[in-house]
C-alpha cells in the first residue's frame, strides 16, 4: 500500500511564503501559519516636499502607474492566498482523517490476527485430539470449527477490501498534495516578485519631489481611460 506523504511540509512552506508578504515575521510556520494579508504598497507615489530633482511628468506617470499595478497585484494575491490556505487546511484535515483510518486499521488488524490464530489453534487442537474423541464429540468440534471459520472469512474479506480501496484514496491524496505544492510555489514566487517591485518603486519614486499640477493632470488622463 502506498504510504501517505505528510502535508505538514507544504503547510510550513506556504506559511513561509506568506510571511514574505507581511510587514513583520510570524511565529514558527508549523505552529501558526501566516494568515495576514500582503502589506499594501504606499498609497501615493511621492510628496511635493520629497528629495532630489523634481520628477518630469513622464517619470511621475510611470511611478503612479507602477504604484497602481502593485496595488492591483497585492489585491489579486490576497484573493489567491485565501484559496491556497483553504486547500492547505483541507489537506491537513484529510491527513488527520487518514491517520485515524490507519490507526483504526491497525487495531482491526491486530484483533483480526488474534481471532485467526484462535481459530487455527482450535483446529490444531481438534486434529491432535481426534483419535481420542467419540464420533459425536469430534463431529461437534468440527462443526464448531467450521462455523467459526465461516464467520471469520467475511471479516477478513472486508479488511482486505478496505486496505485495497485505501490505496486509491492515498493516490488521490498524494496527487492533490503535489498539485497544491505547485500552486503554493507559484504563489510564493508571485509574493517575492511583488516585494521586489515594491522595493524598486520605493527606490525610484518614494522620496522624489514632483509638481502637484502634473499629478492632477495625470489623474485626469487616467480617469478618461
Amino acid at each position: 500500500m502506498n504510504l501517505l506523504r505528510t502535508s505538514l511540509a507544504v503547510a510550513a512552506l506556504l506559511a513561509c511564503g506568506l510571511a514574505s508578504a507581511q510587514t513583520s515575521a510570524p511565529a514558527k510556520p508549523a505552529a501558526k501559519p501566516a494568515t495576514s494579508t500582503p502589506a499594501a504598497p504606499a498609497a501615493a507615489p511621492a510628496t511635493k516636499g520629497g528629495k532630489g530633482k523634481l520628477m518630469t511628468r513622464d517619470e511621475l506617470r510611470t511611478c503612479m502607474n507602477s504604484n497602481q499595478q502593485n496595488e492591483e497585484a497585492a489585491a489579486e494575491l490576497d484573493k489567491k492566498k485565501a484559496v491556497v490556505l483553504k486547500e492547505r487546511d483541507e489537506l491537513k484535515a484529510s491527513k488527520a482523517e487518514s491517520d485515524k483510518f490507519e490507526s483504526d486499521m491497525q487495531a482491526q488488524g491486530t484483533a483480526l490476527k488474534a481471532e485467526i490464530e484462535g481459530v487455527k489453534a482450535f483446529g490444531a487442537e481438534i486434529e491432535a485430539g481426534a483419535s481420542k474423541m467419540e464420533k459425536a464429540e469430534l463431529k461437534a468440534k468440527q462443526e464448531e470449527y467450521q462455523a467459526r471459520a465461516t464467520a471469520l472469512q467475511p471479516k477478513i474479506d472486508a479488511f482486505n477490501k478496505a486496505r485495497n480501496d485505501r490505496v486509491e484514496v492515498n493516490k488521490a491524496f498524494n496527487a492533490r498534495v503535489d498539485a497544491h505544492q505547485k500552486i503554493a510555489d507559484d504563489f510564493n514566487e508571485a509574493v517575492e516578485d511583488l516585494n521586489d517591485k515594491r522595493n524598486e518603486w520605493k527606490f525610484k519614486c518614494a522620496s522624489r519631489s514632483y509638481d502637484e499640477a502634473d499629478e492632477i493632470a495625470i489623474k485626469k488622463e487616467q480617469n478618461k481611460k
